[in-house]
């Protein structure tokens, strides 16, 4: 079934329509929203955005209109999200709000400001990881916690026509925050360059992915610093790099840049923090290196890790095929999201939304959609295990 879908989000630190991500570059959070009601919109549901937009208008199917002009609501469909500024719902409290289904998308590890007054009928959690905090912190009942994992853009990595890029396997990647692990990388990189000088590290990203006030990385040899650039041009770029280096101590609720790494066949080297081994499975789609970021020791273990593989191409190709074969696009994301609506509102029942036992976790009914099995229970998620 279609539906009247409205996704609300009350974030000022950050002005953003779809041609920002595509053209600028953005943050997860803001990338969540934004890909989703445009995937939303591609199925065929009338979607309108009230966010801190430019202007009023339609772009490519969806609806964008300023947040502040969100005094009533009558929607099918009602998502209030926020990711950034605070991370206040409160004044959504004086909205009178009148949906079949109110959806909370949860980004952070921490409850949003103001959410006590608010009645939502489903919590959705980018990862088990979140949703067992939204259970056990948040005090949120399980049969209202529905995981939802992010997903890609798949046709910013395609290039019909184009010569392939070429690879640099000596390349790293540190894409994001320079708060999350910048440090961690830069120092794997001096270490691997006292064995070899051909290895880089090309920067992505800034303090301005948070809205924070921008301030330049400095460049050292092997290092190139290139900021704050669009989603369509950052794929690109990503495809002719080695490895993503995401080693932090920040628990992350999911982890965008993973998967976008993953798409471009870059090979993700992580922390065992968060949701990320959840995301990358240890020797098949990427590695994860445990232990605390900034001791040498764990740094050393990348280091070898990198300098194995380097040498081991067979293997590489092996990692990167199931790296790109794993995330799951928006528009699968969508229809994931289009038949639990269905299945909450007793719609219909298709034969693509069934429920079936049991959940590995509580013994409850699994939901199949889309994207895998969802726990109606407990709210826990588990992927198709592929072939």
């Amino acid at each position: 079934m279609k539906y009247s879908v409205v996704i609300y989000c009350p974030d000022q630190h950050l002005e953003y329509n779809i041609h920002t991500l595509d053209n600028q570059g953005v943050g997860g959070g803001v990338t969540a929203r934004v890909r989703m009601a445009h995937a939303l919109a591609a199925l065929g549901h009338r979607v309108t955005l009230y966010v801190n937009c430019p202007k009023d208008e339609t772009i490519r199917g969806v609806k964008y209109y300023h947040f502040s002009k969100l005094s009533e609501l009558k929607a099918e469909i009602f998502i209030a999200s926020t990711s950034g500024d605070g991370c206040d719902l409160s004044e959504l409290c004086a909205v009178d709000i009148n949906a079949k289904l109110a959806i909370l998308l949860s980004h952070g590890i921490e409850p949003p400001i103001g959410i006590d007054c608010l009645q939502f009928d489903y919590f959705y959690s980018p990862s088990n990881f979140a949703r067992a905090l939204s259970e056990k912190n948040w005090g949120v009942e399980t049969n209202k916690l529905f995981v939802t994992y992010r997903g890609v853009r798949g046709q910013n990595f395609e290039r019909a026509g184009d010569l392939p890029i070429k690879r640099d396997p000596y390349a790293l990647l540190y894409a994001g925050h320079p708060i999350k692990g910048l440090d961690a990388a830069l120092r794997v990189l001096r270490l691997l360059r006292q064995n070899d000088s051909r290895f880089s590290l090309h920067i992505f990203g800034g303090y301005g992915l948070w809205g924070d006030e921008e301030m330049r990385i400095e460049e050292e040899a092997g290092v190139k610093y290139h900021g704050l650039i669009g989603q369509l041009e950052l794929a690109r770029r990503m495809q002719a790099l080695g490895f993503c280096i995401n080693l932090q101590s920040m628990e992350d609720s999911f982890g965008m840049v993973n998967i976008e790494a993953m798409r471009a066949g870059c090979i993700v080297i992580a922390s065992e923090v968060g949701a990320y081994p959840e995301v990358v499975h240890h020797g098949k789609n990427g590695f994860i290196i445990k232990g605390d970021h900034l001791k040498e020791s764990t740094q050393m273990e990348a280091v070898a890790l990198i300098m194995e593989l380097v040498e081991d191409q067979e293997r590489c190709r092996y990692i990167r095929e199931n790296a790109i074969a794993s995330p799951h696009d928006w528009s699968k994301i969508a229809k994931a999201w289009e038949g639990h609506w269905d299945w909450a509102l007793s719609e219909r029942l298709s034969s693509s939304s069934e429920l079936v036992g049991s959940c590995s976790l509580c013994g409850g009914s699994w939901l199949i959609l889309a994207d895998g099995y969802h726990c109606t229970d407990c709210g826990y998620y588990q992927q198709y295990v592929s072939g």
